[in-house]
């Protein structure tokens, strides 16, 4: 049951991004509707923890100051390699993780 409810809050996070309503009352711009419609971007506001990365990875990524979703993909796959202790392993896993959700690290599109 609270793997539902994660997934429903995940599937209803884009109608909460208020910020962005206003664009849609007023015809704004394709971008933002498109960016809605995925859902990505409503994701990337999220804290990593929603990712539920192994504990090394998730450990190592904190103590950078990455802190959502969008800090962690606005990061290449080189950028991660140089965090200290964050092996191909962890950063497998976060691709991986990633692409469940439809993103992917800057560079690997």
């Amino acid at each position: 049951i609270g793997q539902a409810a994660e997934i429903l809050l995940r599937q209803l996070a884009i109608f909460t991004d208020l910020e962005n309503i206003d664009d849609f009352r007023t015809g704004g711009s394709e971008d933002v509707a498109v960016e809605q419609s995925s859902g990505a971007g409503a994701m990337e506001n999220f804290p990593i923890e929603e990712l539920e990365l192994g504990v090394r990875s998730y450990n190592c990524l904190k103590r950078v100051g990455i802190e959502t979703i969008g800090d962690l993909v606005s990061k290449s796959e080189n950028e991660l390699a140089a965090i200290p202790n964050f092996g191909k392993k962890s950063i497998e896993e976060v691709k991986e993780t990633l692409a469940t959700q439809g993103l992917t690290l800057r560079g690997d599109e």
